[in-house]
């Protein structure tokens, strides 16, 4: 019987004056973990968006979305009779006008850092974050 694992993957970002941030997040233990988008394992009951809006506060402390936004199909893999179904999403921290809160990171998170597409995309080791952030930055820039 195959067992799958549902999760999400977002990425938190804000618009300053003229460009956009992206948070990335490293959790802990550090030397395990590349930077990367909030990660959160969806559950059975769970909604997308409820997890979505629940690991943001949890991972970042930022609450209230300008935005939420559905990023494409959702990635999926397959490891013998398990299985890992990754939905990536964005979510909009802050406007030029209203910036985004501080972060408070969780207790799993133990570095992050605010980039601009170029540095987001050169951190970014997980092929398919880096395609969600393309998507994203194509998506914002319209």
């Amino acid at each position: 019987m195959l067992n799958l694992r549902h999760c999400v993957r977002v990425f938190v970002f804000q618009y300053l004056e003229e460009e956009i941030r992206y948070l990335l997040l490293r959790h802990k233990p550090m030397e395990e973990w590349p930077l990367g988008p909030v990660i959160g394992k969806v559950g059975v009951a769970d909604h997308l968006q409820d997890t979505i809006l629940r690991q943001v506060t949890v991972e970042t402390g930022i609450q209230h979305p300008q935005h939420i936004i559905d990023l494409a199909e959702p990635d999926k893999e397959l490891f013998g009779d398990m299985g890992l179904v990754q939905w990536p999403f964005a979510y909009q921290a802050g406007t030029p006008g209203q910036p985004s809160p501080e972060v408070v990171p969780g207790p799993d998170v133990g570095e992050f850092t605010w980039l601009g597409f170029e540095e987001a995309f050169q951190s970014l080791e997980i092929p398919v974050d880096r395609q969600a952030l393309v998507k994203l930055e194509l998506n914002l820039r319209g």
